[in-house]
């Protein structure tokens, strides 16, 4: 019984070993993802920048609102 025990703890202790050494290479780290990339820069893309309506001050009927249910948007 004591053989069996013996074993087991060798299989763990050597599955624990086998995957520290591998964790610590950068082929395998690369290949689980398990590093990380930045930003690139070139491939960044910068916004406009916001800009007002130009009658910013009008706003919609009251009638049209109150009677639009849908969430749909009516021009005169």
């Amino acid at each position: 019984m004591k053989i069996i025990k013996i074993i087991k703890i060798i299989k763990i202790v050597s599955a624990l070993l086998v995957v520290i050494i591998l964790s610590g290479c950068g082929i395998t780290k690369k290949t689980l993802g398990l590093t990380r990339q930045g930003p690139d820069a070139s491939a960044v893309k910068t916004n406009e920048p916001l800009i007002l309506p130009p009658e910013y001050s009008v706003r919609p009927k009251k009638d049209l609102v109150e009677n639009n249910q849908d969430g749909e948007y009516f021009e005169d």
